[in-house]
């Protein structure tokens, strides 16, 4: 099944975290992120931890906290969005669109 927009804005979202995490750097935790962001660092940690729809603000505060780009990130998620679909397309998993003819009036 061909993964959501919101699913593949998480996964971003998830492989960005994991990534700064993995660097060691003593300032990156989930509560000074989630204070920069302006939410408690238990909404971040669910946010983070399942599958939610994460909203435009959240994405724009998490960009912001972490010193990236909002437009550099909506680019990536829109790249990995995508690149699902043209996975799933070459796998057979999902069936493109059908081409619309113009209708004459």
């Amino acid at each position: 099944m061909c993964k959501t927009y919101a699913e593949v804005a998480m996964d971003v979202i998830r492989e960005d975290w994991e990534f700064r995490k993995s660097q060691h750097n003593p300032t990156f935790n989930q509560e000074k992120i989630a204070a920069l962001m302006g939410i408690s660092r238990s909404q971040l940690a669910k946010t983070l931890g399942e599958n939610k729809n994460p909203t435009i603000s959240f994405l724009c505060g998490y960009a912001t906290a972490v010193g990236r780009p909002i437009e550099e990130l909506l680019h990536t998620i829109g790249l990995r969005a995508v690149e699902e679909q043209r996975m799933m397309l070459n796998s057979g998993q999902m069936m493109p669109r059908a081409k619309m003819n113009p209708v004459s009036i």
